[in-house]
């Protein structure tokens, strides 16, 4: 969501640092005022009558920094410099993919060897070296014995044409003239002159010293090749070829070996030579003995996890939004309750990842109700429906669909047709009162339950106008909302920093962005009678320098309302999101109360000492699967305590800005990782929440209308 609900928008976060510094300085201070006291009646007893000396000034100089004055910082964190170049080169194992279960193969191996994951792993690396890396510096005698080793067996001496080219190729690359000359010397007793060519020593070689004779008849297969057939599961080809994209099967090819997978037979064809087949074969045992499984009703998961006006997904459609995407297979087991499966996997973690992007599919939001208006200078026939691709912002879900925006046309050999904001043909009064009275006087129908404001603050409206492209799908039965702010940018960076209280110098030496995380936890219905319909639960959190989360600033906030109008403007580069965000904070900041800060709140407090919320590149992140917080409803007596599980994390990189000293700009880096996407988002924000007037909610979309055509200032750029 946005930072700017929190409260009103010119305070934004507040934040404990500068409170705490400047209680820190007054306290040394003070104790180096008594320290001095203390030294000077010390000094005055014991040199009476005599001139002391000028005591050196003990002054302690702190900086803006040091003093908790300045909350910038001057290093961009990892996740927002990442690029492909970056990554670290891939290793070529058939492992790859595969997470080992610790606990597993320990006691797997406790009764026969003392044999740790590590060790396991250590073994088929080691064979993978002994079969597939050769020396490049090897003795003379070594080398001479080698090529005799590849002379073929007094059963072998008939082959196929491409297992004598295999041969002959094989002398030409690998051995030089002097080593076979040296060869056909020791073994054969046979002395070349001088200028002998290599090639013809060659055919020497194949068919006089060895004999070599090529028959139609061979078949290739017999002479270059060993095939193995591996008998398995249904379900462990299905995590072969899931597991990374069939990475481990990839790997296997790579390395030299062909891997065919026959699904209706449930049997891998393994062909490579013997030394390779014996290692694929040692990895695949490796890796099948490392499936976990787990029992989950998925239909009651759905029915934990619905509100009322929500349209249920089957279980079936959920399985198979999840299990690619999880790398997991679902096998329904008819004999348990319905829609019960059994969740496979390599390792146990991509199970619970399973189990993390069901909640997430079920797209959980009940505060939301959203308006699609078309607000066009022509009819819509007179725009087409153009392909989005730029997918990269989406998250897992809505990259699984072809997704449309409708554009005006134009022809190619005309001039670009100049953008013209929604003037008064288009924008007119009578349509400005059609769009306030759809936002004022819209009621919602999913009963999301109110909530007593002792432990809370009172819900605040924001009012606010985003960019970006309203989409749909290729049968039009789905509508969403895509942030995008492609061509704007260099009109945002003309405009002036929202407080105005950094100086020139430090616009360009000292990152002006601020940083949180927000993470996003669902209810769990059957915890609380009154649970259904309760909006997900949202954590904030600043990153300090060290792209930890500052525990202390920790704010918990709950979306009661939110209502969306989307105007779809295909005229103009953008369309337009207007938004009333009603907010809850449902604890009291740490600078309220800092020794009774979460006593209300045991289960939060528990949430926070076992997570490890660090985002520094090579760092994992971990969060615990649930949270339990008491919430007090308007209806009860005492607070009640509510199951909350978490879904996903977002960063954000946020530069406000001030637009006509009037309305936050406020600009934005949003990084949901690989599942989340990443894209940028502005918003312009009305600053005092609260209720809107009619003429404010038009002067507010005109203005952002204005802003999108108006030229950028070159004199300014």
């Amino acid at each position: 969501m946005r930072l700017f609900s929190f409260g009103t928008a010119k305070s934004g976060f507040r934040c404990s640092t500068p409170i705490c510094c400047s209680r820190r300085l007054l306290t040394t201070s003070k104790l180096m005022y008594q320290r001095e006291a203390t030294t000077a009646t010390a000094n005055v007893i014991s040199t009476r009558g005599k001139k002391l000396k000028p005591q050196k000034a003990q002054i302690v100089i702190l900086g803006p920094r040091e003093a908790g004055l300045v909350r910038k910082r001057k290093k961009t964190p990892a996740y927002f410099q990442r690029t492909e170049g970056s990554r670290s080169r891939e290793r070529l194992s058939a492992l790859q993919g595969v997470e080992f279960d610790e606990s597993r193969l320990q006691r797997r191996n406790s009764g026969s060897s003392d044999a740790s994951p590590a060790d396991v792993l250590q073994e088929i690396e080691s064979q993978r070296l002994k079969l597939l890396v050769f020396k490049n510096n090897v003795p003379k005698e070594q080398v001479i014995k080698s090529i005799h080793d590849l002379k073929p067996g007094s059963n072998s001496q008939v082959m196929s044409e491409k297992r004598y080219k295999q041969l002959k190729s094989l002398l030409e690359v690998a051995y030089t003239l002097p080593q076979l000359k040296e060869y056909a010397k020791q073994y054969h007793q046979l002395s070349m002159a001088k200028s002998t060519t290599k090639k013809a020593i060659i055919s020497i070689v194949l068919n006089q010293l060895w004999r070599c004779q090529i028959s139609e008849s061979k078949s290739e297969s017999e002479d270059l090749i060993v095939e193995r057939i591996v008998d398995v599961q249904t379900r462990d080809i299905y995590l072969l070829l899931l597991t990374n994209n069939g990475k481990i099967l990839q790997n296997f090819a790579r390395l030299g070996a062909t891997v065919a997978v026959a699904l209706g037979e449930n049997k891998i064809i393994v062909r490579a030579t013997k030394a390779l087949v014996k290692y694929v074969e040692v990895s695949l045992r490796k890796i099948l003995d490392n499936v976990q499984r787990e029992i989950i009703s998925v239909d009651d998961l759905i029915q934990d996890h619905s509100y009322s006006s929500k349209e249920v997904i089957s279980p079936s459609a959920l399985v198979s939004l999840v299990q690619k995407e999880s790398a997991t297979f679902f096998e329904e087991l008819p004999d348990e309750n319905p829609s019960t499966y059994a969740i496979t996997s390599f390792g146990t973690k991509r199970i619970r990842r399973a189990k993390n992007l069901l909640l997430w599919a079920l797209d959980y939001n009940p505060q939301v109700s959203e308006t699609v208006k078309f607000v066009g200078e022509q009819d819509r026939s007179h725009y087409m429906a153009f392909p989005f691709t730029e997918i990269d912002g989406l998250d897992w879900i809505r990259r699984k669909s072809d997704w449309f925006r409708l554009q005006k046309l134009i022809k190619k050999g005309l001039s670009p047709i100049v953008e013209s904001a929604l003037g008064s043909s288009v924008l007119t009064e009578n349509k400005i009162d059609e769009l306030f009275k759809d936002m004022t006087e819209r009621t919602t129908t999913n009963g999301v339950p109110e909530l007593k404001d002792a432990a809370a603050t009172p819900g605040v409206k924001t009012w606010s106008v985003t960019l970006g492209h309203i989409l749909t799908n290729e049968s039009q039965t789905s509508t969403i909302f895509q942030s995008k702010v492609g061509g704007i940018v260099p009109k945002l960076m003309q405009l002036p920093l929202y407080d105005g209280l950094a100086t020139q110098d430090e616009l360009y030496t000292v990152d002006q962005h601020e940083y949180y995380v927000q993470m996003k936890l669902i209810p769990k219905i059957d915890s609380s009678v009154h649970a259904r319909n309760i909006p997900p639960l949202e954590l904030w959190f600043e990153l300090d320098d060290n792209d930890k989360a500052i525990n202390s600033s920790l704010r918990c906030l709950l979306h009661t309302e939110e209502r969306n109008l989307l105007l779809e403007t295909p005229h103009l580069s953008h369309d337009m999101k207007v938004t009333m965000d009603r907010t809850v904070e449902v604890t009291r900041p740490y600078d309220e109360a800092p020794h009774s800060w979460l006593e209300e709140q045991p289960g939060l407090k528990e949430f926070l000492l076992r997570a490890r919320l660090t985002f520094q590149e090579g760092e994992k992140l971990s969060v615990p699967k649930q949270l339990t917080f008491n919430l007090h409803f308007k209806d009860r007596d005492a607070p009640e305590p509510v199951v909350f599980e978490y879904v996903n994390v977002r960063y954000h990189r946020i530069l406000k800005l001030r637009l006509d000293d009037e309305y936050l700009v406020q600009f934005s880096d949003i990084n949901g990782g690989s599942r989340g996407g990443r894209f940028k988002q502005v918003d312009f924000v009305k600053p005092d929440g609260g209720e809107i007037t009619r003429q404010e909610f038009g002067q507010l979309i005109s203005r952002v209308a204005d802003f999108m055509v108006q030229p950028v200032d070159k004199h300014n750029a």
